[in-house]
């Protein structure tokens, strides 16, 4: 890699920025200042940038807890981010693995793995999030039906979850696969209730940590990723 890419990477420059810093003479590689923009270096190779280095890194895989209040979005417009909660050099490079709404809670799983992200959401790979859904009203038997068997959730999509389970009179547990827009707000609205406090607790059959505090993360293993996609 390029130093200039390198440091563009991994310090969070742009790329004319970090050939600026270069040929400023603000770059150590190895010790040694440098001001060649080209020099090839690896994760291997120390480069300190005005004094501090910088810490290479290859695929990333956080699963987060997310606090209500957040949104999983990069648009300051829109409220606090669940990215500003990864206070690490790789945040600028995450993405979201299924978002959840800003009055939503649970686990989130971030990555700057491309092609891991897909095998999340993608609802050709069929895998299963679980929900945990607090209703307005009492749960009734018909409402359970009603989801179970599938409902039309507006601009003619179709939902049908792969399991519903009522734990007691106002809340209930919907695993889905597809992954659609607002998809369990919608199916309960569609059964004539309203989701009024929505949790995320398992993503494949990795199950959001107990020890995992509101707005903490951790990285994830290779055999949590499995868990995850199962594959």
């Amino acid at each position: 890699m390029r130093l200039d890419a390198f440091v563009s990477r991994f310090g969070r420059f742009s790329r004319s920025e970090s050939r600026r810093i270069i040929r400023s003479n603000g770059v150590s590689l190895n010790g040694v200042l440098t001001n060649n923009p080209s020099e090839v270096v690896d994760e291997t190779d120390t480069v300190i940038v005005d004094g501090r280095p910088l810490e290479a890194f290859g695929n990333v895989y956080i699963a987060l807890n997310k606090p209500e209040g957040y949104v999983c979005s990069r648009e300051r417009s829109e409220g606090r981010s669940v990215f500003e909660l990864i206070d690490a050099n790789f945040s600028a490079d995450l993405s979201t693995g299924g978002r959840l709404d800003k009055d939503a809670t649970g686990l989130l799983i971030l990555s700057n793995d491309g092609k891991f992200i897909h095998e999340v959401i993608s609802p050709r790979k069929l895998v299963e999030k679980e929900y945990l859904v607090e209703t307005a009203k009492e749960i009734t038997k018909k409402e359970i039906s009603m989801i179970s068997q599938g409902l039309f959730i507006g601009n003619n999509e179709f939902s049908k979850p792969a399991h519903v389970e009522q734990i007691d009179h106002f809340h209930m547990r919907i695993v889905l696969t597809e992954g659609r827009y607002h998809e369990v707000k919608r199916l309960v609205s569609a059964s004539g209730n309203k989701v009024i406090q929505l949790h995320r607790r398992r993503i494949g059959s990795y199950c959001l940590s107990e020890e995992l505090r509101p707005g903490d993360w951790q990285l994830l293993s290779e055999n949590d990723r499995k868990k995850i996609t199962g594959t």
